[in-house]
């Protein structure tokens, strides 16, 4: 099965000037468990399913207590495990203890052998689901919310969403810029909202 993936804008630095570049991401991930994992493993050897389970259990408590330890991991054929550390900003070599220090993550490196299957397997098709928002200016957003304003009085979310073309995400922040800008007013609850303009926008007179 391919790779499904869609082109997306890469977002630039706040002020920047350079030319609008774009970078490929994939579109059709899901996330897979541990029960799956087993079944499959399962379908291709002799290992019953508790086993397999049994193995990725200890295989979780082995990882856990290397990396305890503060050692690196390597699992050959998948790649490295590591620890990266948190501390406070104001720390020095004078003032730092053990109780300020956590974990920030499990920083992962993939074996070259993984990278290598990966890259002789690996099958990409641009994807024909549309999984993020078209890119409309604020002034491209007014422009279709008075349009739509001169025939209906209530927007909800969804429509909003459907009338931009956005995913819920950004239409959640455009939504929230609108209201903060004084141009939307929500008249129902929090939980289900319905959006108005607010007097001298889109149309709305009183």
């Amino acid at each position: 099965m391919p790779i499904e993936f869609d082109i997306y804008p890469s977002p630039a630095p706040s002020g920047s000037e350079r030319e609008l570049t774009y970078h490929a991401r994939v579109a059709n991930s899901a996330t897979i468990d541990t029960v799956e994992i087993a079944r499959n493993i399962h379908k291709r050897c002799t290992l019953t399913m508790s086993d397999i389970r049994a193995v990725l259990s200890e295989l979780h408590d082995e990882l856990v207590h290397h990396l305890c330890n503060g050692n690196h991991v390597h699992l050959e054929g998948i790649g490295y495990f590591r620890l990266t550390l948190s501390a406070p900003r104001d720390i020095t070599p004078t003032n730092m203890h053990g109780q300020q220090i956590g974990i920030k993550a499990v920083d992962f490196r993939a074996d070259h052998l993984l990278k290598k299957d990966l890259a002789e397997r690996a099958r990409f098709k641009r994807t024909s689901r549309k999984s993020h928002s078209v890119a409309l200016s604020i002034y491209e957003v007014d422009a279709l919310l008075h349009d739509y304003f001169d025939e209906n009085q209530y927007l909800t979310r969804q429509k909003f969403e459907q009338l931009c073309g956005f995913t819920s995400t950004t239409a959640a922040r455009h939504l929230k810029r609108l209201i903060g800008e004084g141009r939307l007013i929500n008249t129902n609850t929090k939980q289900n909202p319905v959006y108005e303009p607010v007097k001298g926008y889109y149309g709305r007179v009183r």
